[in-house]
C-alpha cells in the first residue's frame, strides 16, 4: 500500500543572511504520528527546537520568521 505524505503546515523562515525560505512540515504516514520537514524542492530538514531548524545535506540553519 502507497501513502502519499500529508502537508500539515508550512513555516516561513530565513538563514543568517536573510535569505527566505519555506520549511514545509507534513505527515509521511497518515496512520502515524510522525512528521517530517523539507524544504519546498524536497531537501530534507530537521527540526532542532521551536526557533530554529537546518538543512540537512549542507548543515545551513533556518530560523522561523516572526
Amino acid at each position: 500500500m502507497s501513502s502519499i505524505p500529508r502537508e500539515l503546515y508550512r513555516e516561513p523562515c530565513q538563514d543568517e543572511d536573510g535569505n527566505p525560505y519555506t520549511v514545509i512540515v507534513y505527515r509521511p504516514f497518515p496512520h502515524l504520528s510522525v512528521t517530517d520537514y523539507a524544504l519546498e524542492d524536497g531537501t530534507p530538514v530537521r527540526f532542532i527546537d521551536d526557533c530554529l531548524f537546518e538543512i540537512e545535506p549542507t548543515g545551513k540553519q533556518l530560523t522561523r520568521c516572526p
